[in-house]
């Protein structure tokens, strides 16, 4: 179902996240892809969903070429990201609506398949909940339902358990099986639980620097690692080549490993042995602070390949809200975030009436946030009295300043006859004159007075034009 050959990606810093990968995912196949932070798998990833381009190599998925075809690959492909894909401020029917119109599914196909993947995740009854309301183990089925809206053939699964507890974790291995083995899924899976990998997968394929280092059934990679494995923590060794060198002396010591201060040693059989090693530390005063044995794990063989445990590579969860407040970079969010968060014991803290209103009074506010606060107010009659009389102040300060008034006389009430013998004095422009006479509350004498004014100023204006036309022109 999936075949890569050669595969490279380069990006602009130079770093090679793939280096000449190669991989065959089978169909109906689940593979758990194993690595440590910047081994490779999530370029791998997105170069398998069509997210990102690559340099070299050839890739096909579900047999189209990803290069040519990256339509049908995506027809084909369900994809379930590490960070939840969900809309949180949606109800789980609504995201799966909207998944579904993204593959321009019809109507009825999209309300059937809503409710045979309600049933079949066994959240049919909270379909019409919001996503915010949701149990992390539930949000993780929707996730994985709506990437199965469409009826893909291959499922990608990046961390699909991350940040879950047992119980919820061990309920969606239940699922992840059965989607393989009822409805023939071919799935490719990240983990960094080997115990998943363990229990799900067919083959690991263990990813290291951009490349595969080891492919096999689980099983296999254990017996790969013969007898048992004795792990011994010293105290700060500093002389690590010695203590080595002594563990070797040692004909049924196979093999060793260095993980910081621990020391791993594949034994033949580790209770007959740890006594002599623990002989060997004490001769070179290599001073031992834990010991233990066991059987072979995925970890061991993970620890053999990449040279460190994947417990020590696991990276941190992001809580859901998070991405809501923005990354760094100084984005809106992100500096309103910050400022929530430095603000939070201010907002715990319980103001008294004094307190709030010297705040507001010092506050240098905005038009929209002084708005928004006088609108949502409780005002005693004293305040409203008093910020009517304000609104009705500077409502007369704008009506002065947009009628051009500018004398001295402005801040007092004028009588009627001062306001006359001051009109009849300004110097009016045009644009001012026009601007006062709108606004003006005219009496009937005034009114028939200026009518009469602009009737003989008219008439005037067609007497010149009349005796213009009739002067006699000059042959």
């Amino acid at each position: 179902m999936i075949t890569i050959n050669g595969l490279n990606k380069i990006y602009t810093n130079g770093t090679k996240a793939v280096d000449q990968l190669s991989l065959q995912i089978n169909e109906r196949e689940i593979l758990a892809l194993l690595g440590p932070n910047g081994a490779g798998k999530s370029s791998t990833i997105k170069i398998l969903t069509t997210l990102s381009g690559f340099d070299d190599g050839e890739v096909t998925v579900a047999g189209y070429d990803i290069d040519r075809e990256p339509e049908k690959v995506r027809q084909s492909i369900g994809y379930v990201a590490q960070e939840t894909g969900v809309d949180y401020f949606l109800t789980g029917r609504e995201n799966l609506e909207l998944q579904g119109h993204l593959y321009r599914m019809k109507k009825p196909e999209i309300k059937s398949r809503i409710e045979e993947l309600g049933q079949y995740f066994e959240i049919a009854d909270v379909l019409d909940n919001l996503v915010s309301s949701y149990s992390g183990g539930m949000r993780r089925k929707l996730d994985i339902a709506t990437a199965l809206i469409h009826r893909p053939k291959i499922l990608f699964l990046d961390e699909p358990t991350l940040g879950l507890d047992t119980q919820s974790r061990q309920s969606l291995w239940k699922y992840i099986r059965k989607l393989n083995d009822e409805l023939g899924l071919t799935i490719l899976l990240t983990t960094h639980y080997l115990e998943e990998a363990d229990k799900l997968s067919n083959r690991v394929a263990i990813i290291d620097k951009g490349h595969i280092k080891v492919i096999d059934k689980p099983d296999a990679l254990k017996d790969d690692i013969s007898g048992d494995v004795v792990s011994l923590q010293f105290q700060d060794p500093q002389n690590k080549n010695d203590i080595v060198n002594a563990m070797r002396s040692n004909d049924f010591v196979m093999d060793t490993m260095w993980e910081k201060d621990k020391l791993h040693l594949y034994v033949s059989n580790g209770a007959t042995s740890i006594p002599r090693l623990i002989e060997n530390c004490n001769e070179i005063k290599a001073d031992v602070i834990n010991v233990s044995y066991q059987r072979p794990t995925l970890d061991d063989v993970f620890i053999k390949y990449t040279g460190s445990s994947i417990d020590a590579t696991e990276e941190g969860e992001e809580k859901w809200w998070e991405k809501w407040a923005g990354k760094g970079g100084g984005g809106m969010w992100a500096k309103k975030w910050q400022q929530a968060n430095a603000e939070s014991e201010d907002d715990a803290k319980v103001w008294t009436t004094e307190e709030a209103e010297e705040w507001h009074k010092n506050k240098n506010w905005s038009k929209e946030e002084a708005a928004e606060w006088n609108d949502n107010k409780q005002w005693t009659a004293e305040e409203s009295a008093a910020w009517h009389a304000e609104q009705k102040n500077e409502a007369k300060t704008d009506t002065k300043e947009a009628s051009g008034i500018d004398n001295p006389s402005d801040d007092k009430e004028l009588t009627k006859e001062a306001s006359e013998d001051w009109h009849k004095n300004k110097e009016w422009s045009q644009e001012e004159a026009a601007q006062w006479n709108q606004n003006k509350q005219w009496s009937a004498e005034e009114s028939a007075a200026w009518h009469s004014d602009k009737d003989d100023s008219q008439s005037a204006k067609k007497k010149k034009q009349d005796s213009e036309t009739s002067w006699p022109k000059n042959n």
